[in-house]
């Protein structure tokens, strides 16, 4: 049964780059001890790797390279990906813009900007009317990662449900 479910858990980690544990256990329905030992064992033999963003422990396959890594674990990320959603929908956003899309404070927003600038994931340019505006540095690249990063509102839901009792 432990081979099984570690092939699973590669087989998750190469279709899902960037997922982590819960989100592996949900998926799979099973425990979360089990979910960790595949992928300790995994870890060793060197077939899936961990990357720290934020706190969280993004998994992926070996063959993943660094930017690929930065990538996929910013779109993952729910409040980056809302801002790289946006972006991506209308082209270019200014800070005003994207605050009455997202529904994010300035202040998050101002930072999470600034880091998806810092790692070269958004460009500035300007506005028709002069202002400051965002927009994809590699769009042919940063798309078709975003719509298969998506989630449907069932997966978030039970997302925020698990985190309150993660613990």
């Amino acid at each position: 049964m432990e081979r099984s479910n570690r092939s699973r858990v590669k087989l998750l980690v190469s279709f899902l780059p960037g997922v982590h544990l819960r989100q592996i256990q949900r998926i799979l329905g099973v425990s979360f001890s089990s979910v960790r030992y595949n992928v300790d064992a995994l870890k060793r033999n060197r077939e899936v790797f961990d990357w720290r963003v934020s706190g969280r422990s993004c998994l992926f396959s070996s063959g993943v390279s660094e930017r690929e890594k930065i990538l996929y674990s910013h779109l993952r990320s729910h409040t980056f990906g809302k801002i790289l959603r946006a972006i991506a929908k209308d082209g270019k956003l200014t800070n005003h813009q994207l605050s009455t899309i997202t529904g994010l404070a300035k202040s998050t927003l101002s930072e999470r900007i600034h880091n998806l600038l810092e790692v070269e994931i958004l460009m500035t340019s300007f506005s028709r009317d002069g202002r400051v505006a965002y927009q994809l540095k590699e769009p042919e690249r940063l798309l078709p990662m975003l719509r298969a990063a998506d989630q449907t509102v069932l997966e978030e839901a039970a997302d925020r449900f698990i985190q309150l009792w993660d613990f």
